[in-house]
């Protein structure tokens, strides 16, 4: 990208560019289109467009209701407790 592009995109984002910054930008920006262009290159045709690599199915657990008793066996456990709920003492 030539400088003088690099200065108009800059002033159009509200920047300010040094000189070394807009020479190492000059060079970043020139080696991503050229990235770019060799990826034009390549032949796409019959590819589905996906938005992630590995789409295929959800890898999750399915949902399922399961009875626990953990919550009450830890409330029996409890040294001291209100009802349902655990008791702590006062620190301060």
């Amino acid at each position: 990208m030539q400088k003088d592009e690099l200065y108009i995109t800059a002033s159009l984002a509200r920047l300010e560019l040094t000189e070394k910054e807009a020479d190492t930008l000059s060079q970043a920006v020139s080696q991503m289109i050229e990235y770019f262009s060799m990826m034009e290159k390549i032949d796409v045709t019959g590819l589905e467009p996906t938005t992630h690599v590995s789409i295929g199915e959800n890898r999750v657990r399915k949902d399922e209701v399961i009875e626990s008793t953990l919550a009450e066996r830890m409330i029996e456990a409890a040294p001291e407790r209100d009802e349902r709920f655990i008791t702590v003492p006062h620190i301060l």
